[in-house]
């Protein structure tokens, strides 16, 4: 258990160890243990024994880089043992208190701490905890790469305007091979402020051909297919709109493109509404003007 915790701190905080020294910080974890039990009086046992133990853990399991490093080591190793021996008390306080009714008072007691199935639920309960702590962590890091890359944008077309998110797609490198003009990705949220729903259906790649001479003439003159190949697809096409600007507002100031091209997209780019469009990552590098 104690070398889950140091290998789970050490993917939170990047540090650098071996197997040899993991398994020596967990030994000696471990012997906090024997210590507690046969000498209860130690030092060791006391808050300041315990915290000076844990500083003594992270030493031995992590190779010491500075001040700060080694700080955030121990804060992380703390944080998951309390997350992971927290939620298992939730769920074991969960599942084994019984209430019950005396003299017109609710009453609730638990069973025994060392009782067998307390026991068998930390062998059982312990690799959950980690498990699910882990995926939580992985997500948390996901979700704040994610947010390190998106930016506000602001989309300009026949005088209105629409404001949504961005987040930049390293793997987008579409552009028309006609015009050289770079694509980005917007989905129905973002196109809404300039096209009904109706019109929107119409731009479906596979409409969009008969249903053209349909759509209002500002609209006809926008559309353009762009050819594209899909990792596992055959060519495709892409219905895109010519809009008049896209403007990213970055730390270093606004990034600004001039008639774009914006992808039609019918669906949500993510799940949790973080960002309605995909910017192109040509425009973050060419500067204040593309």
């Amino acid at each position: 258990m104690d070398a889950m915790i140091l290998y789970l701190t050490q993917g939170v905080t990047r540090a650098k160890s071996t197997k040899i020294k993991m398994a020596a910080a967990a030994f000696i974890a471990s012997t906090i243990v024997p210590i507690s039990i046969y000498m209860p009086g130690f030092w060791l046992t006391s808050s300041i024994g315990k915290l000076t133990f844990s500083l003594l853990i992270i030493w031995v399991a992590f190779s010491y880089s500075s001040l700060r490093a080694f700080f955030l080591q121990w804060v992380s190793f703390y944080f998951i043992t309390f997350a992971i021996g927290g939620s298992m008390l939730g769920v074991h306080y969960f599942l084994a208190t019984e209430i019950t009714v005396q003299g017109g008072s609710i009453v609730t007691f638990t069973g025994g701490y060392g009782d067998p199935v307390s026991w068998l639920f930390v062998v059982i309960g312990f690799p959950c905890s980690y498990l699910f702590t882990k995926w939580r962590l992985e997500q948390v890091q996901v979700h704040h790469m994610k947010l390190e890359n998106i930016y506000d944008v602001t989309l300009e077309w026949r005088g209105q305007t629409a404001r949504c998110k961005g987040l930049v797609d390293s793997g987008n490198q579409l552009v028309d091979p006609v015009s050289r003009k770079m694509v980005f990705l917007a989905d129905e949220n973002v196109l809404g402020h300039f096209l009904n729903k109706n019109e929107l259906e119409k731009l479906q790649v596979e409409q969009v051909v008969t249903s053209l001479d349909e759509l209002p003439e500002h609209v006809q003159k926008a559309v353009r297919l762009v050819p594209y190949q899909a990792a596992g697809m055959a060519g495709q096409l892409l219905v895109t709109l010519l809009v008049d600007r896209i403007t990213i507002d970055t730390p270093e100031g606004k990034l600004e493109m001039k008639q774009p091209l914006v992808g039609v997209q019918h669906h949500d780019l993510t799940h949790d509404q973080l960002y309605q469009m995909l910017i192109h990552p040509h425009i973050m590098v060419k500067g204040k003007s593309a």
